[in-house]
């Protein structure tokens, strides 16, 4: 059991991680890793499309709502009229 929390706990801090620098890259990178079937569908999108799932990541946390990367995600969002699109 005790395996499973770390394992757990280790695929969150990464996540975190990916999403914290606001770097697209860095975010295909962690999804090919721990999430390959979704990654065979998100690397086949466009850029914007994949820049706006990184924005509605990182505005789902809670951890990371007083952090530089939620504001940018915030004003991505905004700026690009994703209020009907994205939901």
């Amino acid at each position: 059991m005790a395996k499973n929390v770390k394992k757990a706990h280790q695929y969150m801090k990464s996540m975190k991680e990916a999403l914290e620098n606001f770097d697209l890259k860095a975010l295909l990178k962690w999804v090919q890793k721990y999430n390959p079937p979704f990654y065979r569908s998100f690397s086949k999108e466009t850029k914007e499309v994949q820049t706006a799932t990184m924005c509605k990541m990182i505005c789902n946390r809670t951890d990371l709502l007083a952090t530089e990367a939620h504001k940018k995600a915030v004003r991505w969002l905004r700026d690009h009229d994703m209020k009907g699109r994205l939901f």
